[in-house]
Parts: structure tokens; sequence; C-alpha cells
């Protein structure tokens, strides 16, 4: 072996002759298969192991040609996959000598139900190092991969055809699956509830990277003090995911393995103005949008709906912040609601025609114990009704006064009281982050964007 092949692992070498015609179609074929079926995207040339997109799509593959679930390929759906990616079927003597490799060599890749997902990787791995990356290829390409190990583009649409004041939800079809991810992860206990940090990783294995990590997901639903999700967590998680971004909850539904056609996850819901009009609500997902001064206890509202501690300590908030959990309802339904913190400072917010197209309702939240704070909330309150009855994208409005444990300042009740009747707005609702007296105030949100009250009266508040 030439000193140039030992350092550039990735460079075939074969031995020929024209003049003798020794193994002239093998050269050819060698010539082009790195082209067609590359290595490079599949491992990594330096260490010489599977690069993480590869593994990812491989265990996808492997998740949706396990049918039965039960955490191996028996012979006949080795057999289907060998039908699907090359059109003819698997001899029951090659089968048993596949299982026979791996077992002798990966005693872990097969059981008594057949090929485990260690034995499926270790496989590909055998493919690779005899110089046939191309039944890999064949593989990933059958599952809609492209040449960079990424879901095929028209797998994927870029965008949900919907009006502004429509949303997207899963369908009760993906909930079932993604509740059965939980289901057969928790079978091993029937008090196993939550959903492990690793587990969460696992889930997303075959996705490309791990979607909930960054902001404005990653501290958005609630956690058990191990960092575990719960069922209703890790369902909000993917209902909010959805609302922001429905193209990538998608795509990341494919990747881990949704079984049915990708589309029938996902519903579009009906106009909210028509839905208003009708008083008839069919979303199952509600965005509630929070406004108030600085200090007001805004921050404090959302970390008690993830059933975070008060802390007494103020941060400001800069960007918008998010939380999300279910919220039972009197009559034993549940419903996704999506609090979304909004900064004091509205203008920019308010430049878009379409900024309250997205909202269900609008709460708005003062220091009870500060005429400025409920000075400064009426003016935001009135700036959003105003908005929304110039773009036609009205919302319901609450009014929250919260810190109630503190001493109301003079007259704060009947300027509640007064600003409620002139706007329309059903009795201001008084909390406590600080003692967790939260009166209901989450249920009592979920209420109003299923029930909203009619337009609002467009008085002045002065």
């Amino acid at each position: 072996m030439s000193p140039i092949v030992k350092q550039f692992p990735e460079i075939g070498c074969i031995e020929c002759s024209a003049l003798e015609q020794i193994k002239i179609p093998e050269v050819f074929y060698y010539a082009q298969n790195p082209v067609l079926n590359p290595i490079g995207p599949l491992v990594d040339q330096n260490t010489q192991v599977f690069r993480p997109r590869f593994v990812g799509a491989l265990k996808r593959i492997f998740a949706l040609c396990d049918q039965d679930r039960d955490g191996a390929l028996s012979d006949a759906e080795l057999n289907d996959l060998q039908v699907k990616c090359l059109h003819k079927p698997i001899q029951p003597s090659d089968i048993v000598d596949i299982k026979s490799l791996v077992a002798e060599r990966s005693p872990e890749g097969v059981n008594d139900r057949g090929l485990t997902l260690t034995g499926f990787l270790f496989l590909h791995a055998i493919f690779i190092k005899t110089g046939h990356p191309e039944t890999s290829w064949t593989m990933l390409r059958k599952f809609g991969y492209n040449n960079n190990v990424k879901l095929a583009e028209d797998l994927i649409p870029t965008a949900f055809k919907r009006a502004p004041d429509q949303s997207v939800e899963l369908t009760n079809e993906a909930k079932a699956y993604l509740r059965g991810i939980i289901e057969r992860r928790n079978s091993h206990s029937r008090c196993a509830t939550f959903l492990r940090p690793q587990e969460i990783f696992d889930v997303f294995s075959t996705a490309a990277g791990r979607p909930w990590e960054r902001e404005p997901y990653v501290d958005a639903a609630q956690k058990n003090p191990f960092g575990g999700w719960s069922i209703d967590g890790f369902l909000s998680m993917w209902a909010f995911a959805t609302l922001l971004d429905p193209a990538l909850s998608m795509e990341n539904m494919i990747n881990i393995g949704f079984p049915g056609d990708p589309s029938s996850a996902f519903r579009v819901t009906r106009e909210r103005r028509l839905d208003r009009k009708k008083q008839q609500i069919n979303r199952n997902v509600f965005q509630c949008f929070v406004f108030g001064p600085m200090k007001s206890g805004k921050s404090a509202l959302l970390n008690s709906f993830l059933g975070r501690h008060f802390r007494d300590e103020y941060t400001s908030t800069i960007e918008d912040n998010y939380a999300v959990n279910v919220v039972d309802e009197p009559r034993g339904t549940k419903k996704t609601l999506v609090v979304r913190e909004i900064p004091e400072g509205v203008s920019k917010l308010l430049l878009d025609k379409e900024s309250l197209a997205a909202c269900d309702v609008a709460v708005f939240v003062h220091d009870s114990s500060n005429s400025f704070s409920w000075e400064r909330a009426t003016e935001l309150l009135e700036a959003v009704a105003s908005h929304g009855k110039d773009t036609g994208f009205e919302v319901p409005c609450l009014i929250v006064a919260a810190k109630d444990d503190l001493n109301s300042c003079p007259m704060a009740k009947q300027n509640n009281i007064r600003v409620s009747q002139r706007m329309g707005i059903k009795a201001t609702i008084p909390i406590s982050s600080k003692s967790g007296d939260l009166n209901n105030v989450f249920r009592r949100i979920a209420s109003a964007a299923e029930h909203p009250l009619p337009k609002l009266k467009r008085r002045r508040l002065a």
C-alpha cells in the first residue's frame, strides 16, 4: 500500500492491468462509487466514527421499520426493508447469515426477536468497511435523505398556508403517537410519568440537533427537580413548537419516526375572527400576550404558571419570554396555554398591523400597591385595544392586579371597577405570586380565550 493511501484512508486502491484486462470493470465501478456514494458524509475519516447525522438517520429508519415497536427487526421486517430498498425479497438463508455474522462480532446486535438497533448500526459499519457504502446510501435515499444526509426539502413544506389569525396545531393522531413514545419508555415502571433529560435527548437523536435546547424553548415548560418532563409538559412543548414554527415541528415529527403521512399530524385552525364572530372556538392551543409596566409582576406570573418558586430579586425582561403548560378545564378537558410576556415598550410590537393576529387573549398586569403601575397598565390597555380595533384583530382582555399580598394603593379597587365597566372587561383578578394565591388566573385566562366577550368598548380612560 502506498504512503498516500495510508495517509488518506478514504482513497481506494485496486490493482489492475489494461494489457491483461484484469479487474477493468471493477476499476470503473470504484472510480464512480466515491462520487455517487461518498463516505465523507457518513464517517469521520479521522476518527473512523459514524457522523451524528448518519446515526440519527439510521435510528429513524430502524424505528420506521420496527413496526411492532419491540426494539428489534424481525425476519419479516428485514424482508420488508429489503423489498423497499432493492425491490426484491431477501432469502431466509441470507437472513440467517446476516444475524450469525452480527451475533458473532456484536453479541448485543441480535436477540430472540431479531436484529437490534446495535446490530443494525454494526451491519452498516460492515457495509462501509468492506467498501460498499452504496448499500447505506440506497437505504438513506429510499427514506428521503439527500446527499448531505438531511431530509429532502420536498418532504417538508417550507410554510403552512394560513391567514395571519390562523395557527397550526397537532392532531389527535400526532398526540397519540407522542404519548406512545412516553408510554413505551416508561413501560418498565408504572410510576414513571416523566421523561428524563437523557430520554428527551434519545427522542431527538434522530433529528438534526436538539430543537428545544435554545431560546425560546429551553425554559418554557415545567420540569421536575431532575429536569424531567411530564406527559403534559412534553405535549405542551410540542404544541408550543408547532405554534411558533410548524415547518420545523413537522421536520422533527418526521425525524422522530412518525409512521403516517406527516401532514396528518398537523391541522390549520379556523380564523380567530370567525371563531369570535360565531362564538365557537375550535382550537386547543391558546396564546396569551401579557402586557404591563416594569416590576409589575409579569415574569413572576409566568414562573408561577410553571410551578417555579417566587424570587425576590428583580430581573428586567428585555426579549419576549414564554411559558407553556396545560390547563385543566372544569368539564375535564385540557387546553394548552402559551403565555408570552411582552416587554414594557409596545410601540415596536404595534407597528405591525398583524401583531395581535396570533393573540387569543391579552392580559394587563399591574402592581396593585403602586399607583403609577396602574396608570401605565391602563395606557397599555388603551393602546392595545385601539390597535386591535383599527386592524380588525381585536382580542379579549383581562386585568390582573399582582402583588395582592402588599397594601393596595388608594382608590385601586374603584379604578379597576371603573375601567372594567368602561371597556367592557371582566372584573380585575387579584393575585399574589409570592404567597401562591393565583385565584385560578390561568383557568380564567383560558376561559376568556375560549369564551370571548363581545367587542371592547373603545373609550378613553382619562
